[in-house]
């Protein structure tokens, strides 16, 4: 599976590359022009997958009839195959609200895309400035990469946002275990 998390890696830093910020370790700017070495260090992914990838076959709730072939009709087809993009970025305590004005701008419109299923952002309690967020998508992780995260509204995002890093961006990419592993209680928490 350390070829699919290299991947990731390698499209993600690919993007953030073109971006007109990057990051060295400590937060500070530097021009595009400075070592591939010390880009590749802003940001990290890794693919992490269940050992059953394959996920069991949804029904509409009623068994369908099953025809001389012995095929079953009216089935619901598989569900869609979900990834969960994992992100965590250190931000120093007094830029934290900075931040958050920042980000909501592009939380809201990335909710708003048809494909984003689920998107919640924690802080830590423990360290201030640790911000973490969970995006569940029905697309898959190359999709992510080509369609969802260029789009132009995360230039800016990125523009306003990078800059108060203190440690290179963190990203994981998980697969949903499956069926009896998952569980939605309420549509949101209260304010």
């Amino acid at each position: 599976m350390a070829s699919t998390g290299s991947s990731i890696r390698n499209s993600m830093l690919k993007h953030w590359r073109n971006s007109s910020i990057s990051l060295s370790r400590s937060g500070s700017k530097k021009d595009k022009s400075e070592s591939k070495a010390a880009k590749r260090q802003s940001f990290h992914a890794t693919t992490t997958r269940s050992p059953e990838s394959r996920e069991a076959p949804a029904t509409n709730g009623h068994q369908g009839q099953t025809d001389n072939d012995g095929k079953t009709a009216n089935e619901a087809p598989p569900p869609a195959k979900v990834i969960s993009l994992h992100v965590t970025v250190h931000i120093a305590p007094e830029n934290v609200e900075r931040f958050l004005a920042a980000f909501k701008t592009v939380f809201d419109l990335v909710v708003e895309e048809p494909e984003c299923l689920f998107f919640e952002v924690y802080k830590s309690v423990e360290e201030p400035g640790k911000i973490s967020w969970v995006e569940n998508w029905s697309k898959d992780v190359q999709w992510l990469m080509e369609h969802q995260i260029t789009k132009p509204y995360y230039k800016e995002y990125f523009e306003l946002t990078e800059p108060m890093f203190l440690k290179p961006r963190e990203a994981r990419v998980f697969e949903l275990v499956g069926p009896g592993f998952s569980v939605v209680k309420g549509s949101q928490l209260a304010p």
